[in-house]
């Protein structure tokens, strides 16, 4: 059963928030804003109000499924925030999500340290 945390994003038992960063979750070529929350478990992006208004949902990947963390190559296109450096989440599937968050390594530091503390890495 989850339950809101402090921090407000919905926690699984024995699940703690590590860190809270402002992320643009890159989806279909559209930047959404909100909070990339690295759990002890996960990684949950919660979109503002305003980017759930422009059709941005919730979404989760379990630290289970990373399988690492990296800075993405800038490009060229504004919109989907690839003028500024990216954390790139490499998924067990061979996919990858993109978010564009301040201090790239940092964040990357967080996810990595999240999955060693969680024996995955």
């Amino acid at each position: 059963m989850a339950f809101i945390g402090r921090s407000g994003v919905s926690l699984l038992p024995r699940e703690r928030v590590v860190a809270k960063l402002m992320a643009n979750h890159i989806r279909d070529g559209n930047g959404y804003e909100g909070y990339l929350y690295v759990t002890s478990k996960r990684l949950v992006h919660i979109p503002w109000p305003a980017a759930r208004a422009r059709g941005a949902v919730s979404s989760a990947i379990p630290l289970t499924e990373v399988t690492g963390a990296d800075t993405a190559p800038r490009g060229t296109n504004w919109r989907d925030g690839s003028w500024r450096r990216r954390l790139r989440i490499a998924t067990s599937s061979g996919d990858a999500e993109f978010f564009v968050v301040w201090r790239v390594r940092h964040a990357i530091g967080l996810v990595e340290r999240a999955r060693r503390e969680a024996g995955i890495g």
